[in-house]
């Protein structure tokens, strides 16, 4: 919603819309802002796994029986969790969109311990491969600065967080604090 709103702000109504291709980057943001605001756990991180690796069963051919019991038998998920994810990926012929969870979150990771600041891509919907675009968009004045920023980057241990992200501590260290 954040994102939609600073768009919508913008003179140009498509970043409130989405910019082609932008899904990851947004999803990714969501994943990031999860862990920001501390709300992200070592379980919520596995189903988000969990999904990545149905998804990847379900494009090499696998059907849901072998994607169920890869999920439940071999990494230990709950035969009910286990069910969900792989009825979550294969209803209506197949939802590969979870695949983009994690796939926008190691790339907006690597985007932060590049230089990247969160704040550029709170603008409105648009994906990491059109910062360049953004950034000149804004240099000219033909984009605002975002009226709306989240309420967990005026929190310290957010802040820490998204500095220890900015640093290079990336996926490696997420996963350490969450407990993987």
């Amino acid at each position: 919603m954040l994102t939609y709103y600073n768009g919508l702000t913008q003179p140009l109504r498509q970043l409130h819309v989405g910019l082609a291709g932008y899904d990851e980057t947004q999803e990714g943001l969501a994943v990031l802002a999860e862990y920001l605001s501390g709300g992200l756990s070592h379980s919520r991180l596995r189903v988000l796994a969990a999904r990545v690796i149905a998804v990847q069963h379900l494009t090499d051919g696998a059907d849901f029986i072998e994607t169920f019991r890869q999920l439940h038998e071999d990494l230990d998920f709950g035969a009910q969790q286990a069910f969900q994810i792989t009825m979550r990926v294969y209803r209506g012929g197949g939802l590969t969109k979870d695949m983009i969870y994690l796939r926008g979150l190691i790339a907006i990771l690597e985007y932060l311990a590049t230089g990247g600041k969160l704040e550029a891509l709170l603008l409105g919907k648009y994906g990491l491969h059109q910062t360049d675009l953004i950034a000149e968009l804004r240099w000219r004045q033909v984009l605002a600065e975002a009226p709306l920023r989240p309420r967990y980057l005026d929190n310290e241990h957010a802040r820490r967080r998204l500095m220890a992200l900015q640093t290079g501590q990336g996926f490696s260290k997420l996963l350490a604090e969450l407990g993987g």
